[in-house]
């Protein structure tokens, strides 16, 4: 009988470990670096590049093709502003939490730990995708699609510090998180 109990407490000690790796693994975006380039900046469209890359990720092909004419409307292209966001994502049709003020950063927090990311203002008067982070060791990771090719890194008051150069905007799809994606782990 105590040989079933210590078993069981061993399984579920290792189920634990794995449920938090895979956690920990959802806080990032997984796009291939082609995938990325798709949403490489060509004319100052920088908001737009960011929700298209977040579109990517979560499915919402409507925001995926904001750059190109497509069924769901014709290319938006160039600077943006709340209220222009707020335009086209509604002629078509996407669903997003556009907040600015002070709780940004709350909401960013919140869509990194949920697995939807953001559009982020970051940097002076730019625009870059929230693409993970890793809560352990305080890093932020972003993908600016001024340089897609990479994922640049920051700390939590250099995350923070990143933000508030553009001003407190982000801009959030709402809808419900992608899976994360398969980890196969050796319970037996």
């Amino acid at each position: 009988m105590w040989r079933q109990k210590v078993l069981s407490i061993v399984v579920l000690l290792a189920t634990t470990a794995a449920a938090s790796q895979l956690l920990q693994a959802q806080e990032m975006m997984e796009l291939p670096v082609e995938v990325r380039k798709w949403f490489r900046n060509p004319d100052g469209s920088c908001v737009q590049c960011s929700i298209g890359m977040c579109g990517t990720w979560n499915n919402v092909p409507a925001a995926t093709t904001l750059l190109w004419d497509t069924e769901y409307g014709k290319a938006v292209r160039g600077g943006s502003w709340p209220s222009r966001v707020a335009d086209y994502c509604s002629q078509r049709g996407i669903r997003a939490f556009n907040v600015t003020g002070d709780s940004t950063f709350e909401w960013m927090e919140w869509a990194a730990k949920t697995g939807r990311f953001a559009a982020i203002g970051a940097g002076t008067r730019h625009f870059q995708t929230e693409y993970g982070r890793d809560r352990a060791a305080g890093l932020w990771y972003v993908c600016n699609n001024n340089s897609p090719h990479r994922i640049d890194e920051y700390t939590n008051e250099g995350y923070r510090h990143l933000h508030l150069a553009s001003g407190k905007w982000v801009v959030i799809l709402d809808g419900p998180a992608p899976p994360p994606p398969p980890r196969y782990v050796r319970w037996w």
